[in-house]
């Protein structure tokens, strides 16, 4: 799980010029702030850095984003710790793009490369006793969160004024406990961002689940990696946690209400088609959630405002220079009509799965 905070970005600055200090002094290659390059200049890689509360390691890099990650406890690491952990995830980075893409992650290609550095078991083995920092321990399912699952739970019963009345009243929740979480106004408050779906590309199955997911009150992204798209879920913890939840059940079940569609209508066939129809359900729910928002109180739709500026400076502060794209394909106006119809009858059990056990930190 990603966070940012004005604290996070900070430390994020700071790793950043680590980052820099130890390209350019230690590795010997040119760097800015935000990329480096090769020795013969023709190639350049991004230093992208991101802050994580994962409790099963320090640090991570992830070549399908050419992303470093670092654990949010190192805030209260020492320098040449912190800068250990850096050396050992950049010697990660340094083997992925010369090519050793098959080796085991800490195999002969890595251990050559750290000691070619003459960086030694402080990098290669690179670990802090968990002790040594702060904990920053997970937060607890709180009570908002369990009333939202059972009844979403609900929201399975073959009666349907039962089923749509849970729908509402989870609806209603997460409106209260977003408007009081406002009225707290929190200082440094957590931005949460998770990579909920993943895909060979964007498609209007995606989109379709993005525009549902923003009625929980998150904010989505698409992220492009390496030969791949992510569903990216950006907001409070308790709304991302829903969201993913929500997110996976409407990846198997809008594929479930496809086959439904076409067993009614014998003439509904191919991505045009298929791809109207998954619009149509978006639309559908997205306009029986608008439907609630009329029997809202003056004072409760102006709160409703600050809550959805509050999420789009959230989005803002994760991605400062994010770029928007429109879809082009085919409309099929009878598909898209079946599944509008369809989307104002849907109603979302997420199974929710237990939380973890605690695991000891590791590096990676």
């Amino acid at each position: 799980m990603i966070i940012y905070s004005q604290k996070v970005i900070l430390f994020i600055h700071e790793i950043k010029s680590l980052v820099k200090e130890i390209l350019l002094c230690e590795i010997h290659l040119k760097a800015t702030m935000s990329r480096f390059y090769s020795r013969d200049g023709k190639y350049s890689y991004p230093i992208s850095v991101v802050i994580f509360d994962k409790k099963t390691c320090l640090g991570y890099f992830d070549a399908e984003f050419y992303e470093l990650g670092f654990n949010e406890s190192l805030m209260h690491a020492g320098k040449e710790q912190l800068k250990n952990i850096i050396r050992h995830e950049l010697a990660h980075y340094m083997v992925f793009i010369s090519g050793n893409h098959c080796e085991p992650p800490h195999g002969e290609a890595y251990k050559v490369y750290c000691k070619s550095l003459g960086w030694g078991n402080e990098v290669y083995k690179a670990s802090t006793c968990l002790e040594n920092f702060t904990k920053v321990e997970a937060e607890a399912e709180n009570g908002v969160f369990r009333k939202v699952k059972k009844l979403m739970a609900l929201a399975k019963s073959s009666n349907p004024n039962e089923a749509e009345l849970a729908m509402i009243k989870s609806q209603q929740l997460l409106l209260k406990h977003n408007i009081e979480s406002v009225c707290l106004d929190q200082d440094d408050e957590k931005i949460i961002l998770k990579r909920v779906l993943r895909a060979t590309r964007q498609s209007a199955k995606l989109r379709a689940i993005s525009k549902i997911l923003e009625t929980f009150f998150v904010s989505i992204v698409f992220h492009g990696g390496k030969g791949c798209i992510h569903l990216e879920v950006i907001g409070s913890l308790v709304n991302v946690n829903i969201a993913e939840y929500v997110a996976n059940v409407l990846d198997f079940q809008l594929e479930l209400l496809w086959q439904e569609a076409k067993g009614l209508h014998n003439g509904l066939k191919g991505m045009r088609a298929k791809n109207s129809f998954f619009v149509g359900i978006a639309r559908g729910y997205c306009k029986k959630i608008q439907a609630l928002k009329r029997d809202y109180t003056k004072e409760t739709s102006r709160s409703l405002i600050v809550v959805e500026k509050k999420l789009i400076d959230a989005q803002a502060m994760v991605y400062p220079r994010l770029s928007s794209s429109r879809s082009h394909a085919g409309y099929c106006g009878k598909s898209s009509k079946l599944g509008e119809i369809m989307g104002e009858n849907l109603n979302i059990n997420p199974a929710v799965q237990a939380p973890s056990k605690k695991e000891q930190i590791l590096i990676t």
